[in-house]
């Protein structure tokens, strides 16, 4: 263990400092100093001392000295053993003393926000250095092998080059070695595909402005085909059976209904025998059922004639509708739409043609098989419609017609096949723009595929071969490095992962942060380094945390300053869990509280506090009397030394003296009622206006605390004065009740004494008051002591 700092001369603040009194270190070692004092600089010559390293004090020497650098720490032994500091350095290291300060934290794990690999380097000689893990430099016979095999590497490879060509690469050159024989396979088809597809490729900019086919627009023809079939084929006869059918509809139905049984053929009958009665005798005519005389004149004979009359100039103006729909039927202008949209057409599939894949089917263009043909059955159809209005009473063949409109609705079929066609076609064209690639990336694919078949002609399969072979030795050479070094990276791979688990202990279990760390693995030496390194993930949540400022999730944005220390500490912390010589360590604590939050430095001091057992020394440096008295609290005083630094502001120097950190931490109410005493027994009446103080202070912390509940109600400002007023006016109930005003009267008597040495402003009458601090005697003063004392003990 330490045992004392004996001497320090011209570091820092210690100017000339020589151990006086009892500033032993013990097993537990607490320091206490005020930031600025010089506890950052007794660490760097404890590192110093522990390291060898003497530019460490060199780089503290005080300022304006005038004695050359000096220092003399003890070590525990028998007989004491010396290490001391002059001009050549330390006499003899002071081997496993591990020190967590500031510059631990920015050597080993980050400065500011930059956690960068020069930390790592130097966290792993922290970790792992001092097991001896290092890279030994490779045989030399095998350094020379690998040169003349990597020069060998290259010639081939430039060979390979320049035989190939098609872009090959070095970059390429494993992957091309690796083509497998079938990759051959109907290699020439699948170039030529390729070359098509960079021709296409190439003319995209010309491809883009070809345009898509149109559909042929569909046609009506207005003729109404079923009614013009049924007219060509209507006569005089059936004209005259529809009028008499009409005509006498209504007389059947009477006929009908009062018991005539077949009524139609009954007025047939009639009518037959009234028209060949007419053709075969002129005289009159009488009806052959009641004899009475037929003539024009008859209301029924009148009827029929203006029936048939009605009914044959409505078929005659069908006729002639008919007639008009079919001269109107521009048929010729039809068939010119018709070819020259498919003329148009077939333009641009030529274009297309050019470019799309053998696959794609274009539309076919005969939808007409004969122009000429079909005006001939317009005009036949338009001579029978004609002829068919000058004779009426004739029957009319409808072949023409039925012809016509075979034709026509062939030719609207053909339209809507053909239009499909046209509908798929534009399609395939859309799918085939949409796939043209770049012409880069074209390239590249008739390149590759250029290779490959290049990769098995003879000439390429020899130089190929040489280059797998001396690929082969040069991995071999590359594997033959020291069996040791293997046997030590696994050692530090198993080491790493145990200081992995720790870490996340730590980080976890114990501090109770989202932090962890991942991926922790030593990273060997590699090309011309000598040093090794940590490499390891810094995760948030499971999330990895980015070293890069300029990333998402960086360092910067996720990590406080607490949190980066807290992260140090379990760096450091986990090291010694580890570490196998644990049991021999003396733990140096420069200031570990930086930035930490109540919790976290809850924590550290049962960290350090159960660190104490299982090392042999642990010393702790910091500003904050609190912390230390916590560390020191429940250690036997056997087992620990509490010192401080202490600070000559006229010199600027210091030195280290003991420290008693109870009365360090000790609460004013508690100290100025033990000085109260110990003036009672030591009287100093030059103090008087500090014990004033010391009275008021008791009495106020006193009713603070005692009437703490009933204060709360209490809204003005909480001076002594208004103290003693809120409780005289509340009816807060004291111990001696019955003396009250008493009680209240002494304490307004005791503000009103000490009012000036407390606040500087003679406000009270004092003599109102009967007692005038200026001049009261050391007895009056005596009596307001007890006074004090029994409003505590008694009174109140």
């Amino acid at each position: 263990m330490i045992n004392k700092i004996e001497r320090l001369v011209s570091i820092g603040k210690y100017r000339d400092y020589t151990a006086s009194g009892q500033v032993n270190f013990n097993k537990l070692t607490l320091i206490y100093g005020d930031n600025g004092g010089g506890k950052t600089t007794l660490t760097s010559v404890l590192r110093s001392l522990t390291s060898d390293n003497p530019s460490i004090i060199r780089s503290r020497i005080s300022t304006a000295h005038t004695q050359p650098q000096a220092a003399q720490i003890t070590q525990t032994g028998t007989p004491i053993i010396h290490h001391t500091f002059g001009a050549s350095g330390w006499t003899r290291p002071f081997p496993n003393i591990e020190i967590f300060d500031i510059h631990f934290v920015n050597d080993n794990i980050y400065s500011g926000f930059d956690f960068n690999e020069e930390h790592k380097k130097q966290l792993h000689q922290f970790v792992i250095g001092a097991q001896g893990i290092a890279i030994q430099n490779q045989i030399e016979q095998n350094k020379l092998d690998k040169a003349n095999s990597k020069q060998n590497l290259t010639a081939l490879e430039l060979q390979l080059i320049q035989q190939v060509g098609n872009n090959l690469t070095s970059e390429l050159i494993t992957s091309f070695l690796a083509i497998p024989s079938a990759d051959a396979n109907g290699i020439d088809q699948a170039i030529t595909v390729a070359e098509l597809r960079l021709t296409n490729a190439n003319a995209n900019s010309i491809i883009q402005t070809l345009q898509l086919t149109i559909p042929i627009a569909p046609f009506s023809s207005n003729i109404n085909f079923t009614t013009l079939l049924t007219d060509l084929q209507t006569t005089i006869q059936s004209i005259q059976n529809q009028t008499l059918e009409q005509l006498f509809s209504s007389h059947c139905q009477d006929l009908n209904k009062n018991t005539i049984q077949s009524p139609e053929n009954w007025l047939q009958s009639g009518f037959n025998y009234v028209t060949s009665k007419e053709s075969t005798d002129g005289t009159e005519l009488n009806c052959p059922f009641c004899k009475q005389n037929i003539d024009n004149n008859m209301d029924i004979i009148n009827a029929y004639t203006s029936k048939f009359n009605e009914e044959f100039n409505a078929f005659l103006l069908r006729l002639r509708t008919h007639l008009t729909s079919l001269q109107n039927f521009n048929l010729t202008a039809l068939i010119q739409a018709v070819n020259t949209g498919c003329t148009a057409n077939n333009s641009k599939i030529a274009l297309w043609a050019n470019h799309l894949p053998n696959t794609v089917q274009a539309p076919i263009s005969s939808l007409i098989s004969d122009g000429n043909t079909l005006q001939t059955e317009l005009q036949t159809l338009i001579a029978l419609v004609e002829q068919k209005i000058q004779n009426p009473t004739s029957t009319i063949s409808t072949t023409s017609l039925l012809a016509f409109q075979t034709s026509l609705q062939n030719l609207t079929s053909n339209i809507t096949s053909y239009n499909q066609s046209v509908t798929v076609y534009n399609g395939a064209i859309t799918t085939f723009k949409s796939g043209i690639q770049t012409i880069q990336n074209a390239q590249l694919e008739v390149d590759r595929l250029k290779r490959i078949k290049k990769r098995f002609e003879t000439p390429i399969v020899q130089i190929c071969d040489n280059l797998i072979a001396e690929k082969q030795r040069l991995r071999t050479l590359t594997v033959a490095y020291p069996i040791l070094i293997q046997q030590q990276n696994t050692a530090a791979t198993a080491f790493f992962s145990g200081y992995q688990t720790r870490i996340n202990h730590y980080l976890g279990t114990i501090f109770k942060t989202p932090f962890r760390i991942d991926s922790v693995e030593h990273i060997a030496p590699q090309g011309r380094a000598t040093q090794s390194k940590i490499n390891y993930t810094l995760t948030i949540d499971g999330n990895p945390i980015s070293f890069d400022t300029n990333q998402p999730l960086s360092a910067k944005e996720c990590l406080s300053e607490g949190d980066k220390s807290t992260i140090a500490l379990a760096f450091f912390l986990s090291k010694l869990d580890i570490d196998p010589n644990r049991s021999d360590k003396i733990l140096v604590f420069d200031d570990p509280l930086s930035s930490l939050d109540t919790n976290r430095r809850t924590y550290t001091i049962g960290i350090i506090k159960s660190a104490l057992q299982d090392l042999k020394q642990v010393v702790v440096l910091s500003h904050n009397e609190y912390f230390l008295h916590s560390i020191g609290k429940d250690i036997p005083n056997a087992n620990k030394s509490s010192l401080s630094i202490k600070q000559n502001f006229a010199a600027n120097a210091s030195e280290l003296e003991p420290c008693n950190l109870d009365e360090l931490v000790k609460n004013d109410y508690f100290k100025h009622l033990e000085a109260v005493e110990d003036f009672r027994a030591n009287p100093d009446h030059s103090k008087k206006d500090t014990v004033f103080g010391w009275l008021r202070n008791v009495l106020e912390s006193y009713l603070r605390f005692k009437f703490y509940r009933e204060l709360r109600a209490m809204t003005r400002q909480r001076t002594f004065g208004n103290l003693i007023l809120f409780l005289d006016t509340s009816g807060v109930v004291f111990r001696d009740n019955a003396n009250r005003v008493d009680i209240i009267n002494t304490l307004n008597l005791i503000n009103s004494v000490s009012w000036m040495p407390h606040h500087g402003n003679p406000l009270p009458n004092y003599t109102s008051i009967g007692i005038n601090p200026h001049t009261i005697t050391a007895s009056e003063l005596d009596n307001l002591i007890q006074d004090t004392l029994r409003l505590i003990d008694l009174r109140l």
